[in-house]
């Protein structure tokens, strides 16, 4: 047992030791990124990036480990060093002052965290702050983001479009826009609004090569607007018509999430306890574990919200239904010609063909 306890003992220190060398490799991220700001240059050298990944490859393969293992832990470094680079601000710019409605949910408070930089004035609006502040603060606000349920953001804008200066910058940040796409349209007939959608989660550290849509409403002035002050975080950015939003997060979305809810509930059902299946898992079924447990821990309310409020839900649950048919035709086929055929045509849809 002591021998046990002062193995046990060594590895710990190695380990409190490869963080401490993290946390100096982000250090020098920092004055990397401050650097790389001063001289207007971008944060991502491709060149450079594959060039590490080879090497810590090289490296693994030299001391043993699975090469696939050293490349996975240098993305994870590379991924922390570009957040941290991108933290650093980008030069002089205009001062804004950014009010957040409902900034005090997990959405509104990435966004106070991700655009609230030392030249930006952030003012949260909403209850559960009791800083006393209402609709009315907004109205001196150069962009104003509306960061609340889906079904409340219909009241909320059309509270703001009677408030806010006609000069103002106004947008939302929901996961569907069909709820509310009427209120969206006719704002954006007559002053600076469009609709955003970060393609990620609020426990992001920077937008830096994250993908995040911007919705034009009938204002391209108020798009272009959105586009530049994301970009300016170094996010992926598509813009779109806000009319074809929700078709796309039908698939991205709806058609994801419900495949995973669909995956669990048949493991749920099937009555064999889960740690017997992990006991004798494959590699895809971790990996499709992996997503499933996000799935699971997220809000069921907003899940919900995603697959009901969406008017192309109808069209992907019925081409959801044709291909389980499908594939369920193929694998009781007498040959494999069909099932060949199907996966096939899938991998060339994916590899762009």
């Amino acid at each position: 047992m002591d021998d046990i306890e002062y193995l046990s003992s060594g590895m710990r220190r190695i380990d409190d030791a490869i963080l401490e060398l993290v946390g100096e490799r982000l250090k020098i991220s920092r004055k990397m990124g401050a650097a790389k700001a001063a001289a207007g240059e971008g944060m991502r050298d491709i060149v450079a990036e594959r060039a590490t990944l080879d090497r810590f490859r090289a490296l693994a393969d030299m001391i043993g480990l699975n090469p696939e293992a050293g490349e996975e832990f240098c993305r994870i470094l590379l991924e922390q060093s570009l957040s941290v680079q991108a933290s650093a601000p980008r030069g002089p710019t205009e001062k804004k002052k950014i009010a957040i409605v409902g900034g005090q949910g997990q959405m509104g408070k990435m966004m106070q965290r991700l655009l609230g930089r030392a030249e930006q004035e952030m003012i949260v609006i909403d209850p559960v702050a009791k800083n006393g502040r209402s609709l009315a603060d907004a109205a001196d606000a150069d962009v104003v983001i509306v960061s609340v349920p889906i079904s409340s953001v219909s009241g909320v804008l059309t509270g703001l479009d009677g408030i806010c200066r006609e000069d103002a910058l106004i947008f939302d940040i929901s996961s569907l826009k069909s709820p509310f796409i009427g209120v969206l349209t006719d704002m954006a007939s007559r002053r600076r609004v469009c609709s955003v959608h970060p393609m990620f989660g609020p426990s992001v550290r920077s937008m830096h090569g994250r993908n995040l849509i911007v919705c034009d409403c009938g204002c391209p002035e108020a798009a272009e607007m959105a586009v530049g002050l994301m970009k300016d975080q170094g996010a992926e950015i598509k813009v779109i018509p806000v009319g074809e939003h929700d078709r796309y997060m039908s698939y991205v979305l709806g058609l994801s999430h419900i495949v995973n809810i669909a995956f669990f509930t048949v493991l749920e059902r099937s009555g064999i306890p889960f740690p017997e299946l992990c006991s004798v898992a494959s590699t895809t079924f971790d990996k499709m574990i992996d997503t499933n447990m996000s799935v699971a821990m997220e809000d069921p309310k907003l899940y919900y919200e995603i697959q009901h409020l969406n008017v192309s839900r109808d069209m992907m649950l019925s081409e959801l239904g044709d291909a389980i048919h499908a594939v369920s035709d193929a694998a009781m086929s007498e040959g494999p010609e069909e099932f060949r055929d199907l996966m096939l045509r899938g991998r060339g849809y994916l590899e762009g063909q």
